[in-house]
């Protein structure tokens, strides 16, 4: 049997970042004026430049998800992009986690298997309680089946809208923070921002956390975005040298 990725699933993701982007702005405004710290109109251009450069990221990332398909038969399961193909033997499953949303839908199922050829699946929610069944079928007694619900409803319309808000503020309020430190105070922020910086950068470029999911086949995200990390550090570094 052979299922593709939802469309509707993807159109709401793309959405959901949408609304978290103007949510963000938003919430900037927002911050920079009760917390009385005014934004310059470089501040908002950079930041501008930097949400546009990870919209492109996410929305190409989203339709590249958009083109897998999975082909289910009787010895393998395979996960297909173009000419990228995972394939993944039924026999050696080993562990089956499928994590729901609040309201019961299936989000994710991932695939554990012995010989380490993972599988990791999204998007697929119109046809997700079949796919869960057909596994469940394939596999046998002494495989582990974990079902979890998520805590929290991400999809309501709220969550992405009220997001950017907390987010805004913490970081105008750490700006604040700063300037209105002395030096040596400055000086101590800064660099336990960077070294913050610099171990999640350097842990995106070795660990690929998003790329794990796809065998490699997403890596660039994972280097962009630790690359960037690793930079906002070292940048964040010597701008603590000359406080």
């Amino acid at each position: 049997m052979e299922f593709t990725v939802s469309k509707k699933e993807i159109s709401r993701r793309k959405k959901a970042f949408l609304t978290l982007v103007i949510s963000l702005f938003f919430g900037l405004f927002l911050a920079s004026f009760f917390l009385n710290y005014p934004v310059s109109k470089s501040g908002y251009l950079l930041i501008l430049v930097i949400i546009l450069f990870i919209s492109g990221l996410t929305f190409w990332f989203l339709d590249s998800v958009l083109k897998i398909k999975l082909r289910i038969s009787d010895e393998k399961i395979e996960r297909m992009n173009g000419k990228n193909i995972q394939s993944l033997t039924s026999s050696k499953i080993k562990e089956i986690k499928i994590k729901r949303r609040t309201n019961g839908i299936i989000r994710e199922i991932y695939i554990w298997s012995y010989d380490k050829r993972n599988m990791f699946l999204t998007a697929f929610e119109e046809n997700f309680e079949e796919i869960k069944e057909i596994l469940k079928n394939k596999i046998t007694t002494d495989v582990v089946v974990k079902e979890i619900r998520e805590p929290i409803d991400f999809d309501h319309p709220l969550f992405y809208s009220l997001l950017g808000l907390p987010i805004c503020f913490f970081s105008i309020y750490f700006l604040n923070l700063i300037s209105g430190a002395n030096s040596s105070q400055a000086k101590i922020i800064m660099f336990i921002y960077s070294v913050f910086m610099l171990f999640l950068g350097v842990y995106f470029i070795f660990k690929k956390p998003i790329s794990a999911r796809y065998e490699g086949k997403r890596a660039v995200i994972d280097y962009v975005i630790g690359t960037f990390m690793v930079c906002v550090g070292v940048f964040m570094f010597f701008v603590g040298l000359n406080f």
